[in-house]
């Protein structure tokens, strides 16, 4: 009831609402087409992070591994030479944006595999591409269902698509394929229809993203109508309600649409075409459709001033369109830029976290980059740091709590020469943000620094310059047992801390942030300062490297640490 009432004033803070109805349309396929609306990333399933298994979707990215020691576990090998292994990595071609009636689709994929052992039982991924009703989760289909058909690079035919247990030899190492199907004809105005792309594991669950198409005319609004083609602009809509519930943010950066309301940090994803948005909502970060979230779709005024549109809770449940009875407090003009904003991915964007702001754009030629911040819409602000940036994305952990930023990215195109009387050289704004921070933030008043890892990156960012974990080795933060493990001498060394190690007791001593730490490989044992503690998870060593938990900075280095999960980021904040 907590999660209906909540949802019921968050969309209640929305204007008017216009129905739309399903009405058939007679036109020709050069007007009407089928048209991307909206991508949605199945959440991942619970048992992919149990021991042993291991799953992970970002983009149009999928890695998959089972693993299990010899005698453990259900499928724990009995063969000490086919231990239980099995580890590969999907990606796949983007579909179209727009599909004509009876248009073959054409998705190339590709397997890496890194390790192809069974334990001799019968274990295996399979990839799919998918047509079927858009309504459908990856583990159902109806009986229209099509499947696509599977071809190696050499022409050949798949029979078992896939790499493990009874699947072709051809899928049994890396390989490119292609995966073909004939879409639908001509619809009704308002009709959808899904691409499913993903990878079936078995009991563990499948992984995937989900491809909806609506029958339209190219370029038309929700109504069917013609609307320009192009994006109406960047947009900030604040919305606030007559509860103490708090606000909702939607911003708007090129086709992409993400959103905070304040109320257990809810988040809204979506598309817009036009000036059409439809995408998800969520009540909390960590929920996610079909259980505990659900569609949104509305429509902004050519004017930026309004949106009407219509919600259901749960992607299974009934639409209801949004009602009158709250306000809206202001819509602001996002600040103008010379240049059509960066085009955002799963990966790209900003949100709120405990400690400040994330904020992440995509990568254009030049040197580097100039992130700029202001509390006001229309002006630039000033650059968060002296020195330009050079990775794609920074964590601003020096900002005031339930403060409204606004951020510009311009690119570094030419360095300042100060003795010869030339300035630092900037490019067009390439993507903007609107970021409203929450109502604690870690350490007011105190200048901050941080350190970025994400899962699976042999890069970390350190207030904002990009650097490799372990130079030349590509050693990535790792997920052990379900538990995010980082390479503790990366983060002691970038704090300017030491580590020294002790192979006749396997022995590590941090010195880092006013503290002494020993530990030891395999064991829980710790001590800080000379006291003597104990941890959960005991250290061990991957490719020569010492790997923690994550949470390991925060305990016994002074430092906080805030998790991303959209982006699988650890951000570790501590003090100057």
């Amino acid at each position: 009831m907590k999660k209906l009432l909540s949802i019921f004033i968050v969309v209640a803070i929305i204007f008017s609402v216009t129905s739309v109805f399903n009405m058939p349309v007679s036109a020709s396929e050069s007007e009407y087409a089928w048209v991307l609306v909206n991508t949605y990333e199945f959440p991942i399933p619970e048992a992919l992070s149990e021991e042993g298994y291991f799953g992970d979707l970002i983009g149009n990215s999928i890695e998959l591994k089972f693993a299990w020691p010899y005698g453990l576990g259900w499928y724990g090998s009995k063969d000490y030479n086919n231990p239980t292994n099995l580890h590969a990595k999907y990606t796949w071609d983007s579909p179209p944006n727009v599909i004509k009636p009876n248009e073959v689709v054409n998705i190339t994929l590709n397997q890496e595999v890194i390790s192809n052992r069974t334990g001799n039982y019968n274990i295996g991924f399979s990839p799919f591409f998918d047509m079927d009703s858009a309504d459908m989760s990856l583990d159902t289909a109806t009986s229209s269902k099509i499947s696509s058909t599977k071809t190696y690079a050499d022409g050949t035919k798949a029979s078992k698509f896939g790499v493990g247990y009874g699947s072709d030899d051809q899928s049994q190492n890396s390989f490119t394929a292609n995966m073909t199907l004939k879409f639908r004809d001509k619809g009704s105005l308002g009709d959808k229809q899904g691409l499913y792309i993903g990878v079936y594991s078995g009991a563990p669950g499948s992984l995937g993203t989900r491809y909806t198409y609506e029958w339209k005319k190219v370029g038309a609004g929700n109504n069917g109508e013609s609307q320009p083609t192009g994006n109406l602009g960047t947009y900030s809509w604040q919305g606030e309600w007559d509860t103490n519930w708090g606000k909702m943010v939607l911003v708007q950066n090129g086709p992409n649409i993400t959103g905070t309301y304040t109320y257990d940090n809810g988040k809204i994803t979506g598309k817009v075409s036009g000036n059409t948005m439809i995408g998800t909502w969520a009540e909390a970060p960590s929920y996610a459709p079909p259980s505990d979230a659900g569609d949104i779709e509305f429509t902004m005024s050519s004017d930026g001033k309004s949106f009407s549109g219509k919600w259901r809770y749960g992607s299974e449940g009934n639409w209801g369109n949004w009602e009158g009875g709250k306000r809206i407090t202001e819509v602001i003009l996002a600040p103008t830029t010379t240049t059509t904003p960066s085009t955002t991915t799963g990966n790209s964007g900003a949100e709120s976290f405990e400690s400040g702001a994330r904020i992440m754009w995509q990568p254009v030629k030049g040197l580097g980059y100039r992130l700029f911040r202001s509390t006001s819409p229309n002006t630039l602000g000033i650059s968060v740091t002296d020195f330009y940036i050079t990775s794609t994305s920074y964590a601003d952990v020096n900002v005031e709590s339930n403060t409204t930023y606004y951020y510009s990215v311009k690119p570094v195109l030419a360095e300042a020469k100060p003795f010869e009387g030339i300035e630092e050289k900037l490019g067009n704004i390439i993507a903007t943000f609107t970021v409203k921070t929450g109502n604690q933030t870690y350490k007011p008043g105190s200048y901050k620094h941080f350190i970025m890892l994400r899962l699976e990156d042999p890069n970390m960012s350190v207030d904002g310059i990009n650097q490799e974990i372990d130079p030349g080795k590509g050693t990535k933060p790792l997920i052990i047992t379900g538990r995010t493990m980082i390479p503790i001498r990366a983060v002691v060394e970038a704090m300017d801390g030491s580590v020294e190690w002790d192979g006749n007791t396997q022995k590590i001593t941090l010195k880092a942030r006013g503290n002494t730490v020993e530990m030891w490989i395999g064991k829980t044992d710790i001590k800080i300062n000379g006291v003597s503690k104990k941890m959960d998870v005991a250290p061990v060593i991957k490719n020569g490297r010492t790997f923690v938990p994550v949470r390991f900075a925060a305990e016994n280095l002074n430092c906080k640490v805030d998790w991303i999960n959209s982006t699988k980021e650890a951000i570790i904040v501590y003090e100057e």
